[in-house]
């Protein structure tokens, strides 16, 4: 999986890839190989990135051209990403068998995704979102920054 344009959003920053590293806590090593596409991008890192380059995550893993801002009101965590699959997956009228199908691998293997003992590796959530139509930017918790009220 290539990551093209976190690297063009650092370059027209003009960021180093030791700076991103330190943003998201990780060594510079990991961050060059996430950005190569060589390790999988956690997507809880993808979504700090998104909010530091004021964009969103499909945009960055070239899901959409549209690059507007998302904002990711919740931390996301392992937990977070398992509670939105489930809710998604019941959405959709789905059982976890089919989802795990989907992705080729055994159902209790994707149990533990949705019960977030496991994350979930990011291609494999790619899938998920190009298989049943569903938005990444969504089950990160995010909203569209012009469909967000300001309370008075």
């Amino acid at each position: 999986m290539q990551f093209g344009k976190i690297r063009d959003l650092r370059e027209d920053h003009d960021l180093r890839q030791c700076e991103i590293a330190k943003y998201l806590g990780v060594k510079r090593t990991t961050y060059a190989m996430w950005e190569l596409g060589d390790v999988n991008f956690p997507i809880e890192k993808l979504v700090k990135l998104a909010m530091y380059f004021h964009t969103n995550v499909e945009y960055m893993l070239n899901l959409t051209l549209d690059k507007r801002e998302v904002i990711y009101d919740k931390d996301i965590t392992v937990e977070f990403i398992g509670n939105q699959l489930r809710r998604y997956r019941l959405k959709l009228k789905k059982t976890q068998k089919e989802f795990a199908d989907v992705l080729n691998i055994r159902q209790s293997s994707y149990s533990y995704y949705e019960d977030g003992k496991t994350r979930i590796p990011t291609n494999k959530l790619i899938k998920l979102v190009k298989t049943y139509h569903i938005s990444l930017n969504s089950i990160c918790g995010g909203k569209r920054k012009e469909n967000i009220s300001v309370k008075l």
